[in-house]
């Protein structure tokens, strides 16, 4: 019986994560109904959710113990890949181990770090955020990635991140993107050729992200402290979600808003940045933000509902989950004017200029005021298709193997 591993392990329990356990959901019915044995590989934070996700279908989750990092690399993992005789190995995250045993397939979200290494990890920083260990750990993997390649005066990080990215591309069975502006980046930046794509979008569980009811909206605005209109973020603060920088200009323009206006920042900690606490320092108006921290999907849901707007100044994206997920619930988007976004969130949004503050107060402004039109309540795609696209291609993944029985994952 052919043995396929389904590793949804990430950094954080934000898009890539949802991702990874929807699909798990999603693609296990269509994989049992192949013939395949599953198995699927969870940090053991995401043990509980991943669970749930292949509840009744028998299939077995194994908790990895020994990755805890951003470096992909586990001695327990590798064995359990050989000694369980594992055919094809997936991660729904967008790195591998590079001494993976066994052929590989893995998604790619976004190349913003190669496209825009300015917004990458400086050392500094990511020493800050995964720890001084974790930073020569990456010294060690650039040097085997690229042994004797020049030192340049570029982040470690930034050169590792790059070193990985072609080393995987090539060695890869297949490459899963997220969408077609990801896969117009991945040809010309990884040199990967067009038939070794393939293409498994994100979706929405509108299940859970539908509009909620005027009660279900109070509750999570009083639950919240929170009295007059808002618009809302959710998500990571990286150098490319520019946080800082639509905090600065929201906080500038707070005239411009009706009384009361707020920001509602959920997930992702911004408030533990320093920069951020600088920012409202120096403003004066650390009422203007609401840090709800994390909050659960039904609660999100709500926020989403009551919002006048979900914002966002990324530079960059693979897809826009949470973009996608405001518009199922009702909630208009005011969004940067990039292709990921034109892309997935189509007329449905409210794009301004990247670098454009202007327009962007312009539309929040009306936002608040509710001079904006709201969208459309689409179904759009689901996660039972993305399930199915995502089989088909280890199906692909698997004739390839059969095919070249010498290409394994590892270097030859």
């Amino acid at each position: 019986m052919t043995t396929i591993v389904f590793d949804v392990r990430a950094n954080h329990d934000t898009g890539v994560s949802r991702y990874g356990l929807s699909l798990l959901a999603a693609a296990a019915p269509f994989a049992l109904e192949a013939g395949w044995s599953l198995i699927a590989v969870a940090r053991p934070h995401q043990e509980a959710c991943a669970r749930r996700a292949v509840a009744g279908l028998g299939i077995r989750v194994l908790t990895c113990p020994d990755d805890e990092g951003f470096v992909r690399r586990s001695s327990w993992l590798r064995s359990q890949l050989c000694s369980r005789r594992v055919d094809l190995f997936y991660t729904s995250h967008y790195t591998v181990d590079r001494e993976c045993p066994v052929p590989f397939v893995y998604t790619i979200h976004d190349l913003t770090r190669l496209r825009y290494p300015e917004f990458s990890y400086t050392d500094t920083a990511f020493a800050a955020r995964f720890g001084l260990p974790e930073l020569c750990r990456v010294h060690r993997e650039l040097a085997a990635l690229s042994p004797g390649g020049p030192q340049g005066s570029r982040p470690v990080f930034t050169r590792y991140f790059q070193a990985l990215n072609q080393d995987l591309a090539r060695r890869a069975q297949r490459i899963i993107t997220v969408s077609r502006s990801t896969a117009r980046d991945i040809k010309p930046l990884l040199g990967v050729s067009e038939e070794r794509l393939d293409l498994v979008p994100c979706a929405v569980d509108t299940k859970i992200f539908f509009p909620r009811s005027a009660g279900q909206v109070q509750e999570a605005m009083a639950s919240r402290g929170i009295a007059g209109p808002y618009v809302v973020y959710t998500g990571l603060v990286h150098s490319s979600k520019r946080f800082e920088w639509l905090l600065e200009v929201l906080l500038a323009s707070r005239a411009f808003f009706p009384a009361g206006s707020r920001l509602v920042v959920a997930g992702g900690h911004a408030e533990k940045f320093a920069r951020v606490q600088e920012i409202l320092r120096r403003s004066r108006a650390a009422d203007f933000v609401v840090f709800a921290g994390r909050v659960d999907d039904s609660e999100l849901a709500a926020l989403y509902s009551g919002a006048a707007a979900y914002v966002t100044a990324t530079i960059s994206e693979g897809y826009g989950l949470p973009m996608a997920e405001a518009l199922a619930c009702g909630t208009r988007v005011v969004a940067t004017d990039i292709p990921a976004l034109r892309e997935t969130l189509g007329d449905a949004a409210h794009f301004y200029p990247t670098w454009e503050p202007a327009r962007l107060v312009e539309l929040v402004s009306d936002a608040l005021s509710d001079r904006l039109p709201r969208p459309p309540i689409v179904g759009g795609r689901s996660w039972e298709a993305s399930g199915a696209l995502l089989v088909e291609s280890l199906g692909r993944a698997l004739t390839m193997r059969r095919s070249d029985p010498t290409r394994s994952g590892n270097r030859t």
